[in-house]
């Protein structure tokens, strides 16, 4: 400041600024600001020769628009004076703001605050702003360390105090938010289940679309990957520790950690496009030496194609003949046929569940429903646009294209949602006659139905054991367990044997909501069966 330029006249330039674009969009200040530097201009005969910031702009560093306004400054030798609000206007860091001034100062700049109409001209004023800076500064730095406190407190008690997730609206204020399932929730919970029941990604962002919700891939796998649907809270600022959310959750966290096993491809239900049609049990079935799932791969010979499951394990010479594997696999399953005398009891349980499923079928119904008026709504307004020529006839061609599509697709799924409803008691003869003979079902199926019923089955895959050559089983769905048992038990049956004091479906140590949705999987199971050769 001891050597500074020296200038003339009246001319000034206002500056004015807001930090964040919620206070240029929703607050007064800037107008407020304008009005304070016009008043003082007036008052004291100065000419206005711009304006400048009126919009929102970092306070940590100079940004553009300061920028901009300090090299006009320099240029035009008849601008004598800058007003602001007050000092801190510049810049919310304390040195950086005394940097500014001091710049100004030195081009002979007079820095004047409308508020308290003190300028730089004297020492000081200029020592007094550089204080005020400093304390602005400070408390501003307190204001945040309150507020990520009180962020981090909220946090860590399960209150999710940013940005309501998809699917989420948010009620209430700091601690008492509460974040609640909105029409897009329910369908993100829809899609959790569809992954459950073994569904590919992309089969899923189908139905969602048909449902009217629009995700790309990438906004599914987060979706998916996301402990928030489960109930959980995980955030940086409490080191994404995970605490239990006071939010309503889409799924269970077990399901939530089902999922995840799911996409990491550990159980097998993973699907991938590219697989060979002649080898289902990829993947699914495990070494019993290492635990290294199988992989397949075909061999010519004699002009024939053959096919072998290996393990990929180095040292592990597991190599086996898919027909062998698919013979011994078939006949493994015939150990889960269920008896005859079993049959009416099976069949009185499937019935009871399936009319409980249903709520899930009428639900989304009624989200189809509700699109479907959406899309033709949007197809008569359409019509009326292109005949009152508010839009051109190609315009129109394809917007009406997608739209019919759309409605299309919706009005598939409304028909398979009413034959599910109306189709109960046929479907309950499935399911039956699937437990009857699920060997014949396997073998006689295509390759998805197939991987679908091996992770009904086996949910956690299957070992082979390469000395025995043949399968070892540790853990199994608990539904076909229970009919193994009775299968078991009925082929060793003698006089005194009832069927009726066998544990079935929930009773005994098995968990009933599980094998809920075990046997209602049965019903979903697609029966396709392999065109002949």
């Amino acid at each position: 400041m001891d050597k500074q330029q020296q200038r003339s006249g009246n001319g000034c330039v206002i500056w004015t600024r807001v930090s964040t674009k919620y206070q240029e969009e929703n607050g007064g200040s800037l107008d407020y600001q304008k009005s304070l530097c016009e008043e003082y201009a007036k008052s004291n005969a100065l000419n206005i020769k711009g304006y400048y910031g009126g919009r929102h702009e970092s306070a940590k560093t100079p940004g553009s628009m300061v920028k901009e306004m300090i090299n006009c400054v320099k240029k035009d030798k008849g601008i004598r004076y800058i007003i602001v609000s007050e000092y801190d206007r510049f810049s919310r860091n304390s040195a950086q703001a005394i940097s500014i001034l001091n710049d100004l100062t030195a081009c002979g700049v007079i820095v004047v605050a409308a508020k308290t109409g003190q300028d730089t001209r004297d020492k000081n004023v200029f020592l007094m702003a550089s204080i005020a800076l400093s304390l602005s500064q400070w408390d501003n730095t307190n204001r945040v360390d309150k507020f990520i406190s009180g962020r981090r407190n909220c946090l860590l008690k399960g209150v999710w105090v940013e940005k309501a997730p998809l699917g989420y609206y948010k009620e209430g204020k700091s601690k008492n938010t509460v974040c609640r399932l909105n029409d897009i929730g329910m369908l993100i919970r829809q899609a959790f289940i569809w992954k459950l029941d073994g569904c590919a990604n992309s089969d899923i962002l189908d139905r969602l679309r048909t449902r009217g919700l629009e995700l790309s891939k990438q906004t599914l796998h987060k979706v998916l990957t996301n402990p928030f649907y489960a109930g959980k809270v995980q955030h940086k600022l409490i080191d994404n520790q995970m605490v239990d959310g006071v939010h309503e959750s889409a799924i269970t966290y077990a399901q939530f950690l089902e999922v995840q096993e799911i996409m990491s491809g550990r159980t097998g239900k993973y699907k991938h496009k590219h697989d060979i049609p002649e080898g289902p049990l990829k993947r699914h079935v495990l070494c019993d030496c290492d635990g290294t799932p199988l992989t397949f791969y075909l061999k010519k010979k004699n002009g024939k194609e053959y096919g072998y499951y290996k393990c990929n394990q180095h040292g592990c010479h597991t190599n086996v003949s898919a027909l062998t594997m698919h013979d011994k696999y078939a006949s493994m399953l015939s150990g889960y046929d269920l008896p005859p005398v079993m049959k009416d009891v099976v069949e009185k349980v499937v019935r009871q569940l399936l009319q409980e499923g249903n709520k899930d079928v009428e639900d989304s119904q009624t989200l189809l429903k509700r699109h479907l008026s959406e899309v033709e709504r949007q197809i008569r307004e359409a019509k009326v646009k292109v005949a009152t020529g508010q839009i051109d006839s190609e315009i129109f061609s394809v917007a009406i294209q997608e739209l019919e599509e759309r409605r299309g697709k919706i009005l598939l799924e409304l028909e398979k949602c009413k034959n599910n409803l109306s189709n109960s008691g046929s479907e309950v003869d499935e399911i039956v006659a699937i437990c009857c003979k699920l060997s014949n079902l396997w073998q006689g199926a295509d390759l998805e139905t197939r991987v679908k019923l091996q992770n009904l089955l086996f949910p956690n895959g299957i070992f082979w054991n390469h000395e025995k050559r043949d399968y070892r089983t540790p853990e199994k769905n608990a539904v076909f367990d229970i009919i193994g048992k009775i299968s078991d038990s009925y082929k060793m049956k003698t006089e005194a044997e009832n069927p009726a004091s066998v544990p079935l479906c929930g009773q005994g140590d098995s968990n009933p909501h599980a094998l809920r949705h075990q046997i209602l999987s049965l019903a979903w199971l697609p029966i396709t069966t392999r065109p002949q050769s």
